[in-house]
This record gives structure tokens, sequence and C-alpha cells, in this order.
């Protein structure tokens, strides 16, 4: 019996899906709880790989790291839809800060889910626009897009 999130599940991974797996877990549940929020990051991540694992291997995918981020973004919104307004996350992801302005925590959380997910990616973990589209399984031209629509709702929230 595998575990995911601290929920039983009756899949089993092979070495190398639980290495893939042990690997990118961590960024998956700070992508979700940005995404969800906090309290629903693992029960995403789990939902994910029991889905994933029922149909295919990971070691079977190009690049599972990818498709892995494009599912969590897709069951993220998922939930979104079943919730009537967006959640407010406790904390940024992975980032420390001291004194974290939480106004514009909660302006990112209104985002809508793409656009929380493209700044994340972007701005939180620092990754390069060609790498934020190949996780989120977008061109790199509607990732800016992402980008700025979500700096012109938040410049408008903040201002």
């Amino acid at each position: 019996m595998q575990r995911f999130g601290g929920l039983a599940r009756g899949i089993a991974m092979t070495v190398e899906e639980e290495a893939i797996y042990t690997k990118v877990k961590d960024d998956l549940v700070r992508y979700a709880a940005v995404l969800v929020g906090p309290d629903k990051a693992e029960d995403v991540v789990s939902t994910v790989m029991v889905r994933v694992l029922s149909k295919r291997q990971l070691s079977s995918l190009d690049e599972p790291r990818a498709y892995l981020f494009r599912s969590v973004l897709n069951e993220s919104r998922g939930v979104l839809r079943g919730r009537r307004s967006n959640p407010l996350p406790t904390h940024p992801a992975s980032t420390v800060i001291a004194e974290p302005d939480w106004a514009v925590v909660q302006a990112v959380a209104r985002l809508p889910a793409r656009q929380r997910a493209a700044v994340y990616l972007r701005y939180w973990e620092g990754l390069p626009v060609d790498e934020v589209a190949d996780l989120m399984g977008a061109r790199p031209g509607t990732i800016k897009r992402y980008l700025h629509l979500a700096h012109r709702s938040l410049k408008g929230t903040l201002e």
C-alpha cells in the first residue's frame, strides 16, 4: 500500500516512479497551496497522483515534472470551481518573509487560478517564462499575458 499526502491508497509505484514523485512532491504541494490554499494542497496532489498512476507510469512520460504541474493546475481549477470564492493562503508558499504584506498576499489569492499560478512560478519560484510555460502547458506568450493581466489587476487593487 503506497501513501500519498497522508492518505493510504492502493496504488503501487516502481522505484523509478517513487524517485520522481519524491523529487517533485514538495514543489507540487507548495504550488497547490498557492492555488487552492494550504488546507487542500496535499489532497490535490494526492488526487493527481492517484489519477496519473491509475492510467500510466510516471517513468513513461517524457517530462513527468511538467506533466504533474499541469495536472495539479487542472485539479486545482476543478477544486476552485466548487468554491464560491478563491482561497486566501496563510503564507507565501516557498518564501520565508519576516513580515509579509498581507494586502499583497490577499490580492494575489483573488487572482484567477492561471494568473495566480503564473505569478507564483515566475515571481515566487523565480522561473523563467519559458519554464513556466512548460510547467503550465501553455505558450510563453500566454504566460506573459497572464502575468500582464495579473500585474494590471494587482496594481489596480493595491493602489
